[in-house]
């Protein structure tokens, strides 16, 4: 009878260690921040590894305009808020290295703007890395180069479009701007 109540007692701790491995890899991020902020429903989402450790985190943007983040582990955090314009915001991947990814986020604000905030992935939650305008363009390479187009006006009227480039700079922790920069 003891071993018996030994071997029953030795697969309920292992089940119970294997389905909370299970839930943690199951995480459903929609329904796990309205469970907890039942007043927030979810517009924007996406799910990625940002850290190369094959577990995978979370973007969220709601209808009240903040940008939730939830950890491989499911802890949420509430990165920024006014993530408003008049089209869904656009989450978009750049591959810094094969263990470090950046997260962007795009705002349009037809006809011509784009805001693009860039966050890096660091001490459990995405830090702001970058936060720019562009009022002609902005576009992002395959190589993680950030192109940012605006206007420069003159004082007499008109302008022409000036270019700015931002690259990541691992040693700074930033990105670098050359070309003209905005002011």
């Amino acid at each position: 009878m003891r071993k018996v109540i030994s071997l029953l007692c030795s697969l309920s701790i292992i089940f119970s260690l294997l389905a909370s491995t299970m839930d943690a890899a199951e995480i459903n991020p929609k329904k796990l921040l309205e469970k907890k902020y039942p007043r927030e429903r979810v517009t924007v989402s996406k799910s990625i590894d940002l850290n190369g450790d094959n577990k995978k985190e979370h973007l969220l943007i709601t209808d009240s305009n903040n940008f939730y983040f939830i950890n491989s582990k499911g802890v949420i955090v509430l990165i920024d808020t006014n993530y408003y314009n008049e089209e869904d915001p656009t989450f978009h991947i750049i591959n810094i290295s094969p263990k470090e990814k950046h997260v962007a986020i795009t705002l349009d604000y037809p006809p011509s703007n784009t805001e693009l905030f860039v966050f890096k992935y660091q001490d459990g939650t995405l830090k702001k890395k970058l936060s720019i305008i562009g009022d002609v363009s902005i576009q992002i390479s395959k190589s993680g180069e950030i192109r940012q187009a605006w206007k420069n006006y003159f004082p007499e009227g008109g302008w022409d479009t000036s270019v700015a480039y931002y690259k990541w700079n691992s040693k700074k922790d930033k990105y670098v701007g050359s070309g003209e920069l905005s002011r």
